[in-house]
């Protein structure tokens, strides 16, 4: 099995999905529509964690109201998080207020009801990681980081995590910080589906993200899928499958 702990699996038709049956996937979703369809996704399948929430992109585009649609939602699902929710400078800095409002709501729910928090931070690193920490979040994971050195150092002193993306391979931020993290705090990603600086994004390709980055890491690759499984499973409390 291979793990992939952010991917847009709602994108994707029912024959895609069922090629990747031999990963276990964190579906994230954008909006209440996909947060529904990603569930439905969930109950039919084993190996998908469902991740629910609103997007910062769209924001301007919803209702605050949606947020408690979104906590009924978690509060009726077995196992789930909250995702993709987070803050973005980067992209949609002109709604960055309001993306404060519905972010802080998702942080009292992954309080209030115990679930792990799969995080955008685009340009927003030390924001999302500050309202982490005012909350006392337990478990949160911010997706393809590529902030600070030093505040992913903080960050995974915390106990939170951030994932690892294909984009390393052509992303010299990104390698950085596949080169300097604790792997004891590090998960692997897709974020498909996505094209990035000619890279077609899939969760077929972790097993070479896997291969890379045991290499710069002087691993060898049975030991890091191994690490890596640890992290993901005790991240998302995940126990269905096993090898």
């Amino acid at each position: 099995m291979y793990f992939d702990a952010h991917c847009h699996l709602h994108e994707f038709s029912e024959r895609e999905i069922g090629e990747f049956k031999d990963y276990v996937i964190a579906a994230v979703s954008d909006d209440l529509e996909t947060s529904k369809k990603t569930l439905r996704i969930a109950e039919k399948l084993d190996n998908i964690v469902p991740c629910i929430g609103v997007h910062p992109w769209i924001v301007d585009k919803i209702a605050m109201s949606c947020i408690n649609e979104v906590e009924k939602l978690v509060s009726t699902t077995n196992l789930c998080a909250l995702g993709e929710v987070g803050l973005d400078r980067k992209f949609v800095p002109q709604t960055f207020d309001r993306q404060l409002k519905f972010f802080k709501e998702f942080v009292r729910i992954a309080v209030e009801h115990d679930v792990p928090m799969n995080l955008h931070a685009a340009g927003a690193w030390r924001e999302v990681y500050e309202e982490l920490v005012k909350r006392d979040v337990e478990r949160a994971m911010l997706h393809w980081y590529t902030g600070p050195i030093d505040l992913l150092e903080e960050l995974t002193g915390k106990g939170y995590f951030i994932s690892i993306n294909p984009a390393l391979k052509v992303q010299k931020k990104h390698m950085v910080v596949a080169m300097e993290v604790d792997l004891r705090r590090v998960l692997i990603e897709s974020d498909a589906p996505y094209e990035y600086r000619g890279l077609n994004l899939t969760p077929k390709l972790i097993p070479k993200v896997l291969e890379v980055l045991a290499n710069v890491r002087g691993l060898k690759l049975q030991e890091l899928k191994a690490i890596i499984e640890s992290n993901f499973r005790g991240f998302f409390r995940f126990t269905k499958v096993t090898l």
